[in-house]
């Protein structure tokens, strides 16, 4: 199983520590654990923080394709969270994943990949989001996974984003903001989901609902988890890891609840942790959605 991802990478600052995160890389962290071969292309400062990044991840997946940026730093996130461990985010422009280019080596991965992942936020500058668009003709299947942080996207780039994806990856509140920013005139999350599936004409729709697990819309048939209850330590990664879940799942043709319920354990094991990716065996997963 060969993954691709494209996009941010950074640090997580949190009030007492500092983490390695972003999108793109806790899905390739997860997925790299579970077996895959993953590569990630972005981009980080020629810095303190951007040798460290390197150092972290360089054992768990390909970092040929991470570029080094000799003007715009490493990018770090202030990250908040509430008394319920939801997490909030000040994402801090710009920064070195704002410049990623599109090499020949990029595409080459890509068109050797299983499947390619990208999102949002991202291609908040013109310059990444103009490496995206030559870089997607190449893949084989594409996945789009939202990841909405205000300021940083634009609806019609959301819109031509998720035309060209064969798989999208929304939350229930995302859901709802871009099916209205797209016209729906709905007011039900199934009615929203089949909206965007014909407006986007997409076979591949995964909606997550947070402690109340997720939807799968495929090719008009909708199909649901409803989640594992936890002790929520905090959420960042959650969705993350949810997803890379589903897709080691989707990518070995599992029936579809199999793979919601798979995801669902995911998720919720890794919320109720610190941090985006702590250690979590198949063994762990298995443990947990079939405790004895």
């Amino acid at each position: 199983m060969k993954i691709t991802s494209f996009g941010e990478v950074l640090w997580d600052n949190f009030p007492n520590y500092k983490v390695l995160g972003g999108a793109p890389l806790n899905v390739l962290v997860r997925l790299s654990a579970l077996g895959a071969d993953c590569s990630l292309i972005s981009r980080r400062g020629n810095d303190q923080d951007g040798e460290a990044l390197l150092k972290q991840v360089q054992n768990t997946i390909a970092t040929d394709l991470i570029q080094v940026d000799n003007q715009y730093p490493t990018s770090l996130v202030n990250v908040q969270l509430d008394k319920h461990g939801n997490a909030s985010y000040d994402v801090v422009y710009p920064c070195a994943w704002d410049n990623i280019a599109a090499t020949e080596a990029a595409k080459t991965r890509i068109a050797q990949s299983d499947a390619f992942i990208y999102g949002s936020l991202g291609v908040r500058d013109e310059r990444s989001r103009q490496a995206l668009n030559e870089l997607l003709p190449h893949a084989k299947f594409k996945i789009f996974d939202a990841n909405l942080r205000k300021p940083h996207y634009d609806i019609n780039h959301l819109r031509e984003m998720m035309n060209q994806a064969d798989f999208i990856k929304l939350n229930d509140d995302e859901l709802y903001e871009i099916a209205a920013a797209l016209g729906s005139s709905y007011h039900g999350l199934e009615q929203h989901i089949h909206y965007l599936a014909e407006h986007t004409q997409t076979q591949h729709f995964c909606i997550t609902l947070g402690g109340y697990g997720a939807l799968y819309y495929r090719n008009g048939e909708i199909f649901a988890h409803h989640g594992y209850r936890v002790n929520v330590i905090d959420t960042v990664g959650a969705g993350d890891n949810f997803l890379a879940g589903f897709i080691y799942q989707f990518l070995q043709h599992k029936e579809p609840k199999e793979m919601l319920a798979f995801a669902c354990a995911l998720g919720a094991i890794v919320a109720s942790q610190r941090g985006a990716t702590p250690e979590v065996s198949m063994n762990d997963i298995l443990t947990f959605m079939n405790p004895q």
